[in-house]
């Protein structure tokens, strides 16, 4: 077993506008992960539009919101999926409660406290933009975990995003992951198009950790609710999720045995 002596490696999924393909990208290099070894688990901090338990077709036993609430107990609402995360859902339905945000954060860092000690990785895949919950999000990672798609809109709404960002902490560590992919050169100009301008504006250039690839089947898989990473580990999707995952491994072995945020 690939078990880390170390607290988890945390992952915050980020984007600047939705529909980019950010919980699609979490959940099947979540899954990646698992059948690699690790432990894993997925906070979906999109709190009343969550959409990881519909990815796996995983109903929602119980929320942080629940908790909350007095309803159940922290460990109650910890999910564990068919394809072997660990899930943890903040809230599967708007309402008033979820717009007091803060009122939630000590019961999400509780979970993170209580995933961290038994889990190899920790994803958080927040909502897109700059709201709190993607600030408090970002701030418990070790990694903010940027998608890109080859759109004009996109990118410049990733760059005001990390624009926004960098001003709070100009060190922050993002990485690259696009998405719809057409090839893997057309990946890499996409990245190299966007640190051009964040290496000019900001000062500021990050690494490239991989593409997930445009491909029909994973929108069938969307459709299935059925992760592409379950059904196609020999093919070139899978390789390219496989990428991205051992990237992230190779992440967290790099990070020093002393870090450990919000431990």
């Amino acid at each position: 077993m690939n078990y880390s002596m170390k607290p988890s490696f945390i992952i915050t999924t980020a984007s600047g506008k939705g529909g980019v393909g950010k919980t699609l990208s979490t959940v099947n290099i979540a899954e990646k992960l698992v059948q690699m070894d690790y432990r894993v688990a997925v906070i979906d901090a999109d709190l009343g539009l969550s959409n990881c338990a519909s990815m796996v077709n995983e109903s929602v036993p119980a929320t942080l919101i629940d908790v909350k609430h007095g309803k159940c107990y922290l460990e109650n609402i910890f999910q564990k999926t068919s394809g072997g995360i660990t899930l943890v859902t903040g809230a599967d339905e708007p309402n008033l409660e979820t717009t007091n945000i803060k009122s939630i954060y000590p019961l999400l860092d509780e979970t993170i406290r209580s995933l961290r000690h038994d889990h190899d990785f920790i994803f958080i895949d927040s909502p897109a933009g700059t709201s709190d919950i993607s600030l408090w999000a970002l701030d418990r990672a070790d990694l903010g975990m940027l998608i890109l798609v080859d759109e004009p809109t996109v990118i410049s709404d990733v760059y005001r995003f990390c624009k926004f960002v960098l001003e709070i902490d100009p060190s922050y560590p993002f990485g690259l992951v696009v998405n719809l992919a057409e090839n893997e050169d057309a990946s890499k100009q996409v990245v190299e198009r966007f640190n051009s301008i964040t290496g000019h504006f900001l000062g500021r250039e990050f690494p490239f950790l991989g593409q997930i690839p445009m491909s029909e089947e994973i929108r069938q898989s969307v459709s299935r609710q059925v992760p592409v990473i379950r059904s196609t580990r020999d093919t070139h999707i899978s390789k390219e999720i496989e990428f991205i995952a051992s990237t992230l491994v190779g992440f967290s072995e790099e990070r020093p045995a002393s870090i450990s945020i919000n431990s």
